[in-house]
């Protein structure tokens, strides 16, 4: 059962606002054989790591944006949320996003492929008459504070939408 929303398996779609924030993280950029094996979970561990030695009782969602503009792969973006006037800790990078509006579905462990869970997205998408909006970038996905790279996908993907 999912704790977020209390159900069992697939997971309602709704719309989802997010404010305009600065996140702190890495880039990354590869295959999706590449990251199926793995070779984004050293950057999920490292941001886990910049989240806990934070100051303060709340943890940033590891949030990863994806940019999927290469014919071989896409760009990712993997990083945790900090204050404006926040200086990132040594070696990550920024990135500023706009206030925006998404296409959200909490993925459980018993969901299945994270693939086939945008699929019935897209097709709500479309049901609903909202367009995707990939002007900034394509996929926004959340990852709980503590999530385990070691077991099955568990997160909550968005979808930029234009209403």
């Amino acid at each position: 059962m999912c704790d977020r929303c209390g159900v069992f398996g697939s997971h309602d779609i709704a719309l989802s606002e997010r404010p305009a924030h600065r996140l702190a993280g890495r880039f990354w950029e590869g295959s999706h054989a590449e990251a199926a094996a793995g070779a984004i979970h050293p950057l999920i561990e490292e941001m886990k790591q910049a989240s806990a030695v934070r100051p303060g009782p709340w943890k940033s969602p590891i949030v990863g944006i994806s940019w999927n503009d290469r014919p071989d792969g896409f760009r990712y973006f993997v990083g945790i949320a900090i204050e404006d006037d926040e200086a990132p800790q040594a070696g990550l990078e920024m990135l500023d996003l706009p206030e925006m509006t998404f296409a959200s579905s909490w993925h459980g462990a018993e969901d299945g492929g994270v693939a086939g869970h945008y699929g019935r997205m897209f097709e709500w998408i479309a049901d609903e008459g909202l367009k995707w909006d990939v002007s900034r970038f394509h996929h926004r996905e959340e990852y709980p504070s503590d999530y385990d790279v070691s077991g099955p996908p568990v997160l909550r993907l968005l979808v930029p939408v234009i209403p």
